[in-house]
């Protein structure tokens, strides 16, 4: 049972974030256990057993970074997703929770998707605005849209549509500051309203990976 995180989990963050080497790790690997992953697992597991999204995983990451591609060997952040089983995660629409050293983040990520998809995401949004607009709903008024543009306009779009034909991938995130609600056992079901809420969205790209590709640009 998830009891909530606490003031030792953003401690030993911190402490990993000015600390990251072998030897300060080993010293501090109980803390690792006790304060920071088993939380995670506990708080992964209890959203598992009452959300449930069709055709999905849930994923738990672990702190060891892979030192063939990075010069440091643990990451600063833990995190969770609930996604489509695949090997290529950024390529595909995510829900995540992450805690760092400055508190929690929560949200939709679509990180690099295909153009292929973005593309077709163009011609479904000039088509048919409404199944986007009914997508997107009123996240805007919850969560921040972190997604990222093309800076280089993309012709051929209406005004009231051009900030969501302009999207190169697609990121809302909430913000939970360190204090009261990161460590509350309440947690759960704060994720679990923001899960729902951003389904629609889910569910939109997720659609969109279903469809017949249309030409690249």
């Amino acid at each position: 049972m998830f009891k909530g995180f606490s003031a030792e989990s953003i401690d030993f963050l911190w402490g990993i974030r000015f600390n990251n080497n072998r030897e300060w790790f080993r010293e501090h690997k109980q803390d690792y256990e006790t304060h920071l992953y088993r939380p995670m697992q506990a708080l992964a597991e209890e959203v598992r057993a009452n959300y449930q999204l069709e055709g999905t995983v849930l994923k738990t990451a672990r702190i060891y970074r892979d030192v063939r591609y990075s010069s440091v060997p643990y990451k600063e952040h833990l995190w969770f997703c609930i996604r489509e089983d695949n090997v290529f995660w950024s390529e595909h629409p995510s829900m995540y929770f992450q805690i760092e050293p400055e508190g929690g983040s929560l949200g939709f990520i679509y990180f690099a998707p295909k153009a292929a998809i973005m593309n077709l995401h163009r011609q479904k949004l000039l088509e048919n605005p409404d199944r986007f607009r009914n997508a997107i709903g009123g996240l805007e008024d919850h969560f921040s849209d972190c997604s990222t543009r093309y800076k280089r306009p993309k012709p051929g779009c209406t005004p009231e549509l051009e900030k969501w034909y302009q999207l190169k991938n697609c990121f809302f995130e909430q913000r939970i500051e360190v204090g009261e609600e990161l460590f509350s056992p309440e947690l759960p079901q704060r994720l679990i309203d923001a899960y729902r809420e951003l389904e629609p969205l889910y569910k939109y790209f997720r659609w969109l990976e279903t469809q017949p590709p249309t030409s690249g640009e």
